[in-house]
């Protein structure tokens, strides 16, 4: 004997089965017309000077650590170049600001990376499950 909620949940599966399916030609022709279409930035340029709106929280992420990167890389440089001139407390003082900032970047770092792992782990995990 057949249980009738079995019976019911593959009616259902059977039901949805046979519904609409996605064209799936007219979504290949406009992927191809997607990959056709010229890149908006040259692989060779900077990235753009504002990160417009339209970017996603972790591009604006990206874009915001990378300007900490660069912003310490010039603070470490100026202090190297500066050095020489600095009285000790100055010395001392400039050497902990650096490690501060650059400790703060790494902390920043860790964390985005973690973020951007936790994201790829949910979206695997839920087109596993699809």
């Amino acid at each position: 004997m057949t249980d009738p909620i079995q019976a019911i949940a593959a009616q259902d599966i059977l039901r949805q089965a046979g519904g609409t399916t996605p064209d799936l030609q007219a979504q290949a022709q406009r992927f191809e017309q997607l990959m056709a279409q010229q890149p908006q930035a040259d692989a060779g340029s900077q990235r753009p000077a504002a990160v417009s709106a339209a970017d996603s929280t972790m591009g604006r992420t990206l874009h915001t650590l990378d300007d900490a990167s660069r912003q310490v890389t010039a603070d470490m440089q100026r202090f190297v170049a500066d050095a020489p001139t600095m009285d000790l407390q100055t010395l001392t003082t400039r050497s902990m600001e650096l490690n501060l900032q650059v400790a703060t970047q790494g902390l920043q770092f860790t964390a985005c990376t973690s973020v951007a792992q936790s994201s790829k782990n949910g979206l695997q995990t839920l087109m596993k499950n699809q």
